[in-house]
């Protein structure tokens, strides 16, 4: 077999082993941090939260998160992502199921905070994991594939959640309640499955032959010694190296605006349309359809040309236009296509932007810096929820929370035009100083 057939053919065994099933979990791990969203059109009013209560109770998640976040990803990397990822999955899913217990706002806040720290590491140890088998060369791609499943879980998740919801007062539970009961289940027993299925190496895989095996460990061993004899940085300089801090900085900014519209985006359209529960589900469902084309199309196009910076950049430009017209346009039907553009653009940076930091990171260092990155990432996860009901419940109405929004992927993109190869090197030379003088 020649080699360009035996690297296809390696590459295409590895994709259809692992990207449908990393896409499933990762459908099943969004679904349980954002479901919170929906539940809130029932949840609210039945336990009477004002929306700074929920935007805080929304955004708690990730401080629980990112207080876990490193550790988590650094005992991934000495155990196996085929354990840990297991554990994670059967932690939250259990959380996320006892949810549908709340009954005041302390409790809220406290369950919101464990499902947090439960699920943390779950999103960078599958980046990290992802490169112990894709070459940089297909790496974005890879990305975009498993976190396609951001999207789809809207297209999926939006329907189901609004037809839950519609099972208000079945055996004497509410909608939301059903929501919780029902979405955290699949969490649980796909945990189970992780255990069985997945491998943690190639060098362990029994599913690939001697041949393909030989050739992915092989170039991906000369990918690693090229960049550690070229750039060589250990954990500590991971942490305090000046590019995994500028990486966490513009997507902490992304993502302030992405869950912001991720919690509040139902009750947003709700208000603008007067729709009903289901069909805010099938408008939600619709725009993350829309998204995967383009998220899919900017991935591909940055590994072909082998840019990452501007293929960041533009989708959040994008993303913050979105905002911006969802807070200036009048007409509803106008401020929801604007509104659209806020995933659209948001998640096509997605294969792009997390491909980066292993460009110049391998091994521990890069699942340590990876959940630095998100560690730094998800606190917009928290202010992005907490500002728009604090805002919401001074003002009434989520526009002037949006324009901050707006404001936030706007400074996002132009930070990320500043990455670049001399950047990234220079980050690399910073992290080498920083390991030297702390040794």
């Amino acid at each position: 077999m020649k080699a360009p057939d035996l690297a296809t053919t390696t590459m295409r065994r590895v994709t259809l082993r692992l990207i449908p099933f990393l896409f499933l979990l990762y459908i099943v791990a969004w679904l349980d941090r954002v479901n919170v969203g929906f539940a809130a059109l029932q949840m609210n009013a039945d336990l009477e939260f004002s929306s700074a209560a929920f935007g805080f109770g929304s955004g708690v998640f990730f401080l629980g998160y990112c207080l876990f976040e490193v550790p988590s990803n650094l005992i991934l990397h000495r155990v196996g992502a085929r354990r840990w990822i297991a554990r994670i999955m059967m932690t939250w899913g259990a959380i996320s199921m006892a949810m549908m217990f709340v009954r005041s706002t302390p409790a809220f806040y406290v369950l919101r905070f464990l499902l947090g720290a439960a699920e943390a590491g779950f999103f960078p140890g599958m980046v990290y994991y992802l490169s112990h088998w894709y070459p940089e060369s297909q790496r974005a791609r890879a990305i975009a594939g498993f976190m396609t499943a951001v999207p789809v879980s809207g297209v999926v998740g939006g329907p189901v959640s609004g037809a839950l919801l519609s099972l208000n007062g079945l055996f004497g539970l509410a909608g939301w309640q059903w929501l919780f009961l029902v979405e955290g289940l699949p969490a649980i027993l796909l945990g189970v499955i992780v255990l069985v299925y997945l491998t943690d190496r190639p060098e362990t895989a029994d599913w690939l032959s001697s041949a393909e095996k030989d050739w992915l460990v092989s170039r991906l061993a000369d990918e690693r010694t090229s960049r550690s004899t070229a750039q060589p940085i250990g954990v500590v300089a991971a942490l305090g190296n000046p590019t995994i801090w500028q990486l966490g900085i513009i997507w902490l900014l992304a993502a302030i605006g992405f869950y912001g519209y991720s919690f509040w985006a139902p009750l947003v359209i709700k208000s603008l349309t007067g729709s009903s529960d289901l069909d805010v589900g099938l408008i939600l469902g619709t725009i993350s359809a829309v998204t995967i084309g383009f998220m899919l199309f900017n991935s591909a196009h940055s590994d072909r040309n082998d840019e990452r910076p501007r293929h960041i950049a533009v989708p959040l430009l994008i993303s913050g236009a979105g905002f911006f017209g969802c807070a200036l346009l009048r007409q509803p039907i106008l401020a929801v296509f604007s509104l659209a553009l806020v995933p659209i653009g948001h998640c096509a940076a997605y294969g792009p932007f997390w491909s980066t930091p292993t460009r110049f990171l391998a091994g521990a260092p890069a699942a340590a810096g990876i959940a630095l990155v998100v560690s730094i990432a998800n606190l917009g996860g928290f202010f992005g929820p907490t500002l728009i009901g604090a805002l919401e419940n001074r003002a009434g109405a989520h526009g002037s929370a949006f324009m901050l929004l707006g404001t936030c992927a706007v400074i996002a993109a132009v930070l990320a035009l500043r990455l670049g190869r001399v950047a990234i090197l220079r980050g690399a030379l910073a992290g080498k100083l920083v390991e030297r003088l702390s040794s």
